[in-house]
């Protein structure tokens, strides 16, 4: 048997693998594109406002425009 490297689980982060706006995103694609880790974004989910998910089958889905909009800082 040969001594391979496998690599690392950290996700490679391309344009190609983020969401796209109007679409849902899974909450890996989400925490990658804020920079946040998956504790920080359950309690962003949490919070009072905070779109609700979305259930396909077993898999959690976030609206993307949704969680945008309420990341976004809203100007007075």
């Amino acid at each position: 048997m040969t001594n391979q490297h496998y690599a690392s689980a950290t996700p490679i982060v391309t344009t190609f693998n983020l969401p796209i706006p109007g679409t849902f995103g899974t909450t890996a694609q989400l925490c990658t594109r804020y920079q946040v880790s998956r504790t920080t974004w359950w309690r962003w989910s949490q919070m009072p406002g905070f779109p609700r998910a979305v259930r396909f089958g077993r898999s959690v889905r976030w609206p993307v425009e949704a969680v945008e909009a309420f990341l976004t800082p809203q100007e007075a």
